[in-house]
């Protein structure tokens, strides 16, 4: 494992600024205060190696990735490879070393950790959601998530807090762009002829908070439209999607839990049906996907 250094964006760079509402300044669970004041806020992010006291809090991040989906895979092996493999990928933080990141950028060699029993779990969960109906694709994807072959496959592991800026993404692409080349050139594991992202979407559905019968409290499915247009959580996945060689739509094994949760009910509430998307960048496109999140992310405006 390598030294936990700190490491900021340059000095040169613009101080992130985000909105802060009432609720973000007194550290509540993020939602909407009474009198909906927001504020801009100057916020300095500091990026670290993943570190030891960062475990629960990656695990976290994780869980919050795979939702009602996550009691069905070992988390806590992945956690522990970007902490010791974290010569590559970073976290951000908002106090000092030893808080709890709010955001994790980091890339794991499936191939090279194929034996883990995380590994297993998630490329076994991820060929069980790739639809049969497009056979070049699940015949690709089952290739791919076998781990059988020398072409290895790197797991990009993006995750934030709902509530953070996407402009963070640009110095954290940068580093992990520049980590991965000098890995290379030391002969580390991490020459990949496929990056693999798992995104967090939601498609718009009809409206459940209009709907409720006191008379029937049983469990409402969501009536979504197959066709509908499929939005994202984290807005630079929008750019990783139009690199993607092979991408599919998932939804949760565990779907009624998840509807089920008082948190994702609010979704349904609202007309939106959260799920998953699995997309595979080719090693050809990967600078240029870089290139573009890191353009356009530096020049997003404070959201």
């Amino acid at each position: 494992m390598s030294a936990n250094l700190k490491r900021k964006a340059p000095e040169e760079d613009e101080p992130v600024k985000k909105v802060a509402t009432k609720n973000d300044v007194d550290g509540s669970d993020g939602e909407d205060s009474d009198d909906g004041l927001q504020d801009i806020v100057d916020v300095d992010f500091d990026f670290y190696n993943p570190d030891d006291v960062d475990y629960h809090a990656l695990k976290k991040l994780l869980t919050q990735l795979f939702s009602s989906d996550a009691e069905l895979l070992n988390l806590g092996d992945f956690a522990d490879i970007m902490i010791e493999e974290n010569q590559i990928g970073t976290t951000v933080k908002v106090d000092d070393q030893k808080s709890d990141p709010y955001a994790v950028l980091s890339i794991i060699n499936l191939n090279h950790q194929k034996e883990k029993e995380g590994v297993k779990q998630l490329c076994t969960y991820l060929s069980n959601k790739c639809p049969k109906k497009n056979e070049s694709v699940y015949k690709a994807v089952k290739k791919i998530l076998s781990l059988t072959t020398d072409k290895h496959v790197g797991w990009v592991v993006s995750e934030r807090f709902i509530n953070m800026p996407v402009e963070i993404m640009a110095p954290m692409y940068n580093m992990l762009q520049e980590e991965l080349k000098k890995a290379v050139k030391e002969n580390e594991p991490y020459q990949f002829e496929w990056y693999m992202f798992i995104s967090k979407t939601y498609k718009e559905v009809v409206s459940t908070a209009d709907e409720e019968n006191e008379a029937q409290p049983e469990q409402k499915k969501l009536k979504t439209d197959t066709n509908s247009e499929t939005f994202y959580f984290q807005s630079e996945d929008e750019i990783i999607a139009k690199y993607a060689e092979y991408q599919y739509d998932f939804k949760f094994t565990n779907n009624e839990k998840e509807q089920a949760a008082d948190s994702r009910r609010a979704f349904s509430d609202f007309g939106i049906a959260p799920a998953r998307k699995l997309l595979l960048v080719h090693k050809s496109k990967f600078d240029d996907l870089v290139n573009e999140i890191t353009k356009t992310c530096a020049s997003t405006p404070a959201a």
